[in-house]
C-alpha cells in the first residue's frame, strides 16, 4: 500500500512518492501540486491519522492531525488554507476544518484553529471549487451543504440538506465513493450494477439430424 503517481496521458510509467509499512491512502492534492494528503494507518491502534506529502525538496512526510481518533478524507481547500476531514473524537463521526500552513505543514494542526462543520454526524467531505462551500453526507445519506465565509475570519454557516442520496450508497474510510464538480452543479456517485433482463436465447435439440450426410 504505498503511494505511488502517474502522468494522466499514460506516456510515462508510475513513480514511488513513499514507500513505508503502514497502510496508506492519499485523499487530496492541494492545487499547486505541491502537496499530497494523504491517511495512514497506526500499526499499534485500529485508528488513522492524517499525513502531508511536500512533493519538492526532501519529500519527506509531516504528520499534520496524530491523535487517539480516526482522523480521515482530509482535503485541501482550493486555495490550501484549510483542510477539511472526518474525525470520530466525539463519538461519532464529524467534519471537521483546520487550518493548514504550507510553511509549517507539521505543526499547522497545533497552531491553528478547528471548526466543526457537520451537525449530528457526517463523512465524505468536499469542497466546492471557489472555497465557499462544503458538502458532505449525513448519516441518513443525505448530501448536506454549509456555505463558508473566510474574510476575515473562517466562519462555516448552518448545514442544509441538498437532496437525498440513490440506495444503497454507502461511504468508506477509504474508498472515493462521490464526488462534485467545480461549480457546485453536478454529483457523481458510485452505485450499484443494475440487472438487465438477458436476451432470450433458443436451443436447439438433436442439431446433428439436420447435418447433410
Amino acid at each position: 500500500m504505498n503511494l505511488y503517481q502517474k502522468v494522466a496521458d499514460g506516456a510515462q510509467g508510475e513513480e514511488l512518492l513513499l514507500k513505508s509499512s503502514e497502510d496508506k491512502y492519499p485523499t487530496s492534492l492541494s492545487r499547486d501540486g505541491h502537496f499530497l494528503l494523504y491517511q495512514a494507518s497506526d500499526p499499534k491502534t485500529t485508528k488513522t491519522d492524517l499525513w502531508v506529502l511536500p512533493l519538492e525538496g526532501e519529500k519527506k512526510p509531516l504528520p499534520f492531525l496524530r491523535t487517539e481518533f480516526s482522523n480521515y478524507d482530509g482535503q485541501f481547500s482550493p486555495d490550501g488554507r484549510w483542510i477539511a476531514y472526518v474525525s470520530d473524537e466525539s463519538g461519532r463521526n464529524e467534519i471537521y476544518v483546520r487550518t493548514f500552513s504550507p510553511d509549517s505543514a507539521a505543526a499547522a494542526s497545533d497552531t491553528g484553529g478547528k471548526w466543526l462543520i457537520s451537525t449530528g454526524g457526517g463523512s465524505g467531505v468536499r469542497w466546492r471549487g471557489d472555497g465557499k462551500e462544503l458538502y458532505y453526507l449525513a448519516p441518513d445519506r443525505k448530501v448536506m451543504a454549509v456555505e463558508i465565509a473566510t474574510n476575515p475570519v473562517f466562519q462555516p454557516g448552518v448545514s442544509k440538506a441538498l437532496f437525498q442520496t440513490p440506495p444503497p450508497f454507502a461511504v468508506t474510510a477509504y474508498l472515493q465513493l462521490w464526488d462534485v464538480t467545480p461549480d457546485g452543479k453536478r454529483f457523481l456517485f458510485v452505485g450499484p450494477v443494475e440487472q438487465t433482463a438477458q436476451a432470450p436465447f433458443t436451443v436447439v435439440l438433436n442439431w446433428q439430424a439436420g447435418l447433410k450426410k
